[in-house]
């Protein structure tokens, strides 16, 4: 009887909004410890990671692997990962395995799993074949296509864990968390090195620049967005405190989200507000664009990084520092081995770090040249369907996160970024397995006329 009263304590919170907020705040001690005490927190982080056992479906997975993103406080590589970061994605991991021992759930693989799979085996011979070509192979770029493969892998359990209830608004929940504690660590980073616009020289730790957090940011509006259209009126609070941290950080694809996405994520948000929702929007939209205005008008800074976000519209600006050094890199290796590319050999610096293109379609000629073009495109038009094709009023803002997703992807790295992937496969696989229909329709309409007769 106590055990199932455990059980049941337990369900309850992981159901509820303390549960995200507890491996938030642990997340965020981990971050902000200094050296070794970082273990205390990563520790009860990693026991946390398996309460989710006690449950019937695994969304409670979703905290757990996204909060993991944010712990890591210096800046790290794939040849320098903390110990403590290793023990969390492990605890992860084996309980993911000891829940599908235990639940038994059904095998399902995901709906974009054979389009990214293939993306991955064009990279990985396009690697194999430049490192024989070459007599060299880099530890560097081995690490990263292991790391890819291991998103998929997360994205194959994470689907199957996951059941078929509504963990759509679940996730919501956990990205607006993930956000603001984001949003923390930034405000924790200004403390220490002033306030202000921040611009390119953020660092922290796991965004070594401004762009990932600033992106990670971005595509949470939407999902704010959701829950405001539900009428879950404290995540406003949750919202304005990430558009706010988008303006601190001013980076070019955020500046563009919010001139571009902000008006539709507006319009989409209060359809469902009746006949307030015309003077709401106009609110809303008079409220931001005066805001935005004089924030131009009296901050030079600002004027100059908005004007700047819509010049790199341009992909070949020269004016971009680095902007046409990068492309000619891309345009390059695409000529020298049009077929499968150069690899993510090419990509690779100096100093060991992967430095790819701030353009997804241009990363994606040189990792695998024009076979890799044909399946990202397969990618893309499978990533659509699946959204279309679902009946569900949520269909329009996450259409919306797709396009901020491909925005932000004509000026900066997304889908490669190993931590943008992770989150991506994510938010697929929730909107996918939210209110999924059974596999096989059970007709009882014959068995309900029996018992009606009977009785």
């Amino acid at each position: 009887m106590q055990l199932n009263l455990l059980i049941e304590k337990t369900r309850a919170f992981i159901d509820s909004f303390l549960f995200p907020a507890v491996i938030g705040l642990f997340a965020l001690l981990t971050w902000v410890a200094p050296n070794n005490l970082a273990w205390l927190p990563a520790v009860c982080y990693s026991l946390i990671a398996f309460l989710p056992i006690a449950c019937k479906d695994g969304r409670a997975y979703m905290p757990l692997m996204l909060f993991a993103i944010i712990v890591c406080s210096k800046s790290i590589s794939f040849t320098s990962i903390p110990s403590y970061l290793y023990l969390l994605l492990t605890a992860i991991l084996v309980s993911e395995i000891i829940f599908i021992i235990i639940r038994k759930p059904k095998f399902i693989k995901g709906d974009i799993l054979v389009p990214f799979a293939t993306l991955f085996v064009v990279f990985l011979i396009s690697y194999f074949y430049n490192s024989i070509k070459n007599n060299s192979a880099s530890s560097e770029g081995i690490l990263y296509l292991l790391f890819l493969f291991l998103a998929l892998l997360l994205y194959v359990v994470f689907s199957t864990v996951l059941g078929r209830g509504e963990t759509i608004n679940y996730f919501c929940k956990t990205y607006a968390f993930l956000a603001i504690f984001i949003g923390i660590e930034i405000f924790i980073y200004q403390t220490r090195n002033g306030f202000g616009f921040i611009g390119g020289d953020l660092n922290l730790g796991w965004s070594y620049n401004s762009k990932t957090a600033s992106t990670l940011l971005c595509l949470s509006l939407p999902f704010f967005s959701l829950l405001l259209s539900k009428k879950q009126f404290l995540y406003i609070i949750g919202e304005i405190f990430t558009i706010y941290n988008i303006i601190i950080l001013s980076t070019d694809s955020g500046l563009l989200c919010l001139i571009l996405g902000l008006i539709p994520l507006i319009l989409l948000t209060f359809k469902t507000y009746g006949k307030y929702y015309p003077y709401i929007s106009l609110a809303a939209i008079v409220s931001i664009g005066v805001t935005f205005a004089l924030l131009m008008a009296f901050n030079a800074r600002f004027n100059s990084r908005v004007l700047t976000a819509i010049q790199s519209l341009n992909i070949f600006d020269s004016s971009i520092a680095n902007r046409v050094e990068l492309y000619d890199h891309s345009i390059q290796s695409f000529l020298d081995n049009p077929v499968i590319g150069t690899s993510i050999s090419s990509l690779i610096t100096n100093s060991g770090t992967v430095l790819f293109l701030s353009n997804t379609v241009l990363s994606t000629m040189v990792l695998g040249g024009s076979f890799g073009l044909i399946a990202y495109v397969l990618l893309e038009i499978k990533i659509y369907y699946c959204c279309f094709k679902k009946q569900t009023s949520d269909k329009y803002l996450f259409l919306l996160f797709l396009l901020l997703f491909e925005l932000i992807g004509l000026v900066d790295n997304t889908l490669f970024n190993i931590v943008i992937l992770l989150l991506f496969l994510t938010a697929n696989s929730c909107y996918q397995m939210s209110n999924r229909p059974d596999d096989v329709l059970v007709h009882d309409e014959y068995f309900q006329t029996i018992n009606n007769n009977n009785f």
